[in-house]
């Protein structure tokens, strides 16, 4: 199963969204990571068919999906960054309708619902509004949503906003199970999500993929430039305008900070294992 993406481009008046984007994607679990404008959402919008390209193709086992129409919609599931629901429906029966827009069966989209329902955490308020919901369980109930046609592609946009801690394990567990021998692309703010569960990771910035690869592959792009060192309080302004800071912990009279630099900031700097957020940090940090 392959989906690829050849010479993808979309364009709105003098913007480019998405440059020229050749990949193919294979089973597994992709992480999309990218600063706000860098065109994950176009992207994903344009892999599901919602947008056209402005040239290229998206191709599904070699047909074009906008060839392929329905055929390739009942293989696709998707969850959009704001994802529409009724507020007066019932989790369960807000599932059911869009198993109907889907073309399910009435039978298999009454059990699919119960099991997606109880795998997301909200089978015991099926029976409860979704106005009633917190932000947290409406997202779930769009992670549901968009799996109950048991899609061969799944597209997630900021899965996981809204989710706190406990849920967000609950969604990655899930992901995990689910995306065996299927597509899985998600796009999320919280790297830790992908740096964990996504085989491969695809950084987005302006419009291209900058970068890809396995997750401790590519942040090996960074070894050598991550730093610890310990500073006195009143020397953390300053580092922070001098340096990229991934992390700080008070201790006391000193604080503890984790920096990203090409060279060794400070001679009690000791070099240490990058992540896949300083990874992040380094191509998106913004000074200041």
């Amino acid at each position: 199963m392959e989906l690829q993406l050849e010479n993808l481009t979309k364009q709105y008046a003098s913007q480019i969204a998405v440059n020229n984007i050749n990949a193919t994607l294979t089973c597994g679990v992709y992480g999309l990571l990218g600063a706000n404008g860098a065109g994950k959402t176009t992207l994903m919008r344009l892999i599901c068919d919602i947008q056209s390209p402005t040239l290229g193709t998206v191709c599904y086992n070699g047909l074009n999906i906008q060839e392929a129409g329905e055929r390739y919609r009942n293989i696709l599931g998707y969850l959009p960054q704001d994802f529409g629901y009724y507020p007066g429906f019932t989790a369960y029966s807000f599932l059911m309708y869009m198993s109907a827009i889907k073309g399910l069966s009435k039978a298999f989209a009454k059990e699919r619902s119960l099991e997606l329902l109880d795998e997301v955490g909200l089978l015991q308020v099926k029976d409860k509004k979704i106005k009633t919901f917190s932000g947290g369980m409406k997202q779930r109930l769009g992670i549901a949503q968009a799996m109950l046609n048991d899609p061969k592609i799944l597209i997630l946009d900021e899965p996981t906003a809204g989710l706190d801690p406990k849920e967000r394990v609950r969604f990655r567990n899930l992901i995990s199970t689910f995306s065996q021998n299927k597509i899985v692309l998600l796009s999320t703010h919280i790297v830790s999500d992908v740096e964990y569960i996504a085989g491969q990771i695809l950084i987005m910035k302006k419009g291209k993929f900058i970068l890809e690869g396995k997750p401790n592959e590519i942040i090996q792009k960074i070894a050598g430039n991550v730093w610890e060192c310990q500073v006195p309080n009143g020397e953390v302004s300053i580092l922070k305008e001098r340096h990229i800071i991934s992390n700080l912990r008070p201790e006391g009279n000193m604080t503890v900070l984790r920096m990203i630099d090409e060279n060794k900031p400070m001679e009690t700097a000791k070099s240490v294992t990058p992540n896949l957020e300083d990874l992040y940090l380094y191509y998106f940090h913004e000074p200041g």
